[in-house]
This record gives structure tokens, sequence and C-alpha cells, in this order.
């Protein structure tokens, strides 16, 4: 028995040398709140919401979060481990404490050639041009392969406890370099999602294309979700020739994204409620140059609707009020969509508005020291015709990184002025802070 666990360990041993020639382990913990970099709230907010009586409704939100994460790098596999821990007090949020383990892993046998597994592939293949520079981001459309159904469901431990899980996630990838400097490069990949448990669509196909040269431009290719009606598709271009210069610009399909677009307030027999609005056809913009002399930095994005139209869903009813079927079309926004089946109407097009997303975002970065870094936010969310949905973000914020690599502080005081939900000032005022800490290993 003991001889058989030698010869496994030493197996064991032979495969991680072989295929893992200069390992590294990173391992990062954030501890707080802050809705950009954590979870969906701040560390303190307080809160104002006018109801469709035009009462106010105030609420002070206290949120602390924790998240745990381990990178493994090496020739041939990298691979990623995250739980995140988030308990709030928001009336509107149950259970009040929530738990998301989520991770990949990716394995390269060749370098031509990988296949990834997992239920999260966060940015691991974005899309350079895809980049919205000052979001500091790069959101699905821009990912060649993700996890196009996102969570599928909350599995309640208890009343207060809950269990987020993901749907597995599997795909190929390929990664090809050409000519005598190998600055030509090539990635491709697909793969699907299966969510076995969903109520709607069970599984997504998606598949990308990355292409360029190194210093002189990128372009690149998404389509998730091809199986389903409701499909993505984005397209991107970038420079690359200009150091420190970022100049992308992209064209996005059935754009859906909630950070990047507005809310509008839904009335329903006395009920309020927010729904997200979307875009069938968007093109976007992002710049930015970084000062390097003096630190500074400024970066801007921009993504606006084309038309009035979003992808909606149509549900049919009989006579006796049960629903028959759901369909994925086209809706103009402003018009009245009512669909007969068996004598009974529904109306679909909750958006009233003849009008087109629109979104805009402006950063700052200045490097105090090289320790202190100030960065400011400012975000437009609106409806171009419609000034009443209309979003505003202002954000300043601190970095700073103590001594003896003992991590990092971020704070900072998060502004919005939503009109949607409270139309005579702030909606909210917010305390962002996080504690990070890092540490690396290498074998």
């Amino acid at each position: 028995m003991k001889r058989t666990y030698l010869f496994f360990m030493m197996c064991v041993f032979l495969t991680v040398a072989t295929f893992a020639k200069s390992p590294k382990l990173t391992i990062k913990n954030t501890i707080g709140g802050d809705l950009d970099e954590l979870n969906d709230y701040d560390l303190y907010a307080h809160t104002n919401e006018t109801d469709v009586n035009g009462d106010t409704q105030s609420e002070n939100i206290f949120t602390l979060g924790d998240q745990l994460q381990a990178d493994f790098e090496s020739d041939y596999v990298d691979a990623r481990a995250r739980l995140d821990v988030l308990y709030t007090s928001a009336e509107t949020e149950d259970p009040k404490l929530l738990i998301v383990p989520t991770g990949f892993v990716h394995v390269e046998p060749i370098k031509q050639f990988g296949f990834i597994v997992g239920n999260n592939f966060y940015k691991r293949f974005a899309i350079p041009s895809a980049y919205l520079a000052a979001a500091n981001d790069t959101t699905k459309w821009g990912r060649l392969l993700t996890d196009s159904l996102g969570y599928d469901g909350n599995v309640s431990i208890s009343d207060d406890i809950g269990l987020y899980t993901n749907g597995f996630s599997a795909g190929v990838t390929s990664n090809w370099k050409f000519g005598a400097d190998e600055n030509v490069y090539l990635k491709a990949a697909s793969g699907a999602t299966i969510c076995p448990t969903s109520d709607d669509e069970t599984a997504a196909v998606d598949a990308g294309l990355n292409f360029g040269l190194e210093g002189l431009f990128d372009l690149g290719f998404t389509a998730h979700a091809i199986n389903n009606d409701d499909r993505k598709f984005g397209a991107f271009a970038g420079l690359t020739s200009v150091p420190n210069l970022i100049l992308n610009a992209g064209f996005y399909y059935n754009f859906t994204a909630a950070d990047y677009l507005p809310e509008a307030r839904v009335e329903r027999n006395d009920v309020d409620e927010f729904k997200k609005q979307s875009t069938k056809y968007a093109v976007g913009a992002s710049g930015g140059y970084y000062f390097n002399g003096i630190g500074l930095g400024i970066y801007a994005d921009v993504i606006s609707g084309l038309t009035n139209e979003y992808i909606g869903k149509i549900k049919y009813y009989d006579a006796s009020g049960n629903l028959i079927e759901t369909k994925t079309t086209t809706i103009v926004r402003g018009e009245t969509v009512v669909k007969y089946k068996d004598g009974k109407a529904k109306r679909t097009d909750e958006f009233t508005a003849q009008a087109v997303p629109f979104y805009s975002q402006l950063r700052l970065t200045y490097d105090v020291t090289t320790d202190v870094q100030a960065q400011f936010n400012f975000k437009v969310r609106t409806m171009i015709r419609d000034s009443s949905q209309t979003w505003f973000m202002f954000y300043p914020r601190v970095s700073v990184s103590l001594p003896k690599k003992l991590g990092t502080i971020t704070a900072g005081l998060r502004l919005n002025m939503n009109k949607t939900r409270y139309a005579d000032g702030f909606s909210s005022i917010s305390i962002p802070l996080t504690y990070t800490y890092k540490f690396k290993k290498k074998f």
C-alpha cells in the first residue's frame, strides 16, 4: 500500500514538472465593500427612493464582503479559484448572506491548443481592442469565451443564507503566432455553458476570434449564445502603435449590460418596478492617454444605441390566462405590442419612450507618489430624447499601498443622482472601502 502511494505521488510530481515548468501561485484577499470591485454594494450607503405616490423612502445599508482568490500560472496550466462571501443589511435583499464559489482550469498541452472547464472564465480571453479605458473593464461582448447564461440560481441553505451556483462551462482555445518576430497573433475559442436547472435557455454556445499585429492594430469578433434567440455579437478594432495611447472602437448586437445602460420605472397596478434597458444595435468608442512624465492618465468611453429598437420577449396566453409559449423578437420603444392567442391578449412593451440608450464615462488618474494614486470617475447613463431616465455618478477615490508589501487600502465617496429613482436630488451617497492583500510564491 505504501509503495502504491509513493508511486502515485511520483506520477503526480512528474506530471506537474512536465506540464508546469515555472509555476507561480498568487493568493489575493479583499475585504470590505465596493460595488465596482467586490460586490453589489459599498461598505456604507444612504439611499433615497420615491414610490408611485411620490413618497420618499430612505435606507442606510451596511455591507461587508470578502473575496478570497487563488491564481495558478505555469507554462501549460493556469487556473483560478474564487470564493465570494457577502453580507448586507439591505431590506430588499433576501437572503442576507450570499456565498458564491467560482473558478476555472485552463490546460494547454501545446501552445497552439488548449481546453478550459469551470463556471466563470472572468476576463481570461478578453480582446484588447474591446477594453473600455474609463470603465477599466471589458464587457462580456469583448471576451472570446464566457459563461453566457451567468448565475443559474440561488440555492437556499437557510432563510438568511444563500449559495449562488453557475452553470457548467467548457471550451477549446487556440493561440497562434506568426512572423520572424512572432508579432502576428491569431487567437480563437469556442465552448458552451450548460444550466440544467434554468427555467429558460438550458445551454449557450459561444465562439470568438482575435487577430492583430503587436505594436500596430488589434481586431476581434465574438458570438455568444449563438443557439438562442437572444444571441449577442461584438466586433472590435483598436490601434496599438502609440505607447501609452488607447484608441478602441466597437459594435454591439443585443447590448444588455446593466452597468452601461439606464433603467426605467415601470408602474403596474400601483406597484413600482425598475426594469433594465437594452438596445438591439449599439456602437462605442474608448480612448485615453497616460502622461508618463507627470503620472497623469485621462480616459473616456462612449456607447450609444443606434435605434429605438430592443430585443424583448412576447408571451402567448390561452383563453384561461395560462402561458402557452414565449418568443423573442424585436420591439420598438414607444409602441404597444399586443399578441393574441385563443382570445387572450398580453401587452409586452413596458418602455413608453421613443428613446435610445446612451452611456459615457470620464476617468482621471494621478500618481501622487509611487504608493498613492488619486482617481476621479464621472459616469452618465441616460436615454436620448427622454432625460427623465438619467443617472449620474461622481466618484473620487484614493488607493494607498502600505509599506513592506502589507497590502493596499482603497477608499472614496460615491455620489449617485438617479432621476428614475429619486428626481429631487442624490439617490444615494455611499462610502466604498476595501483592503487587499496579495501573496505570491514561485516554485
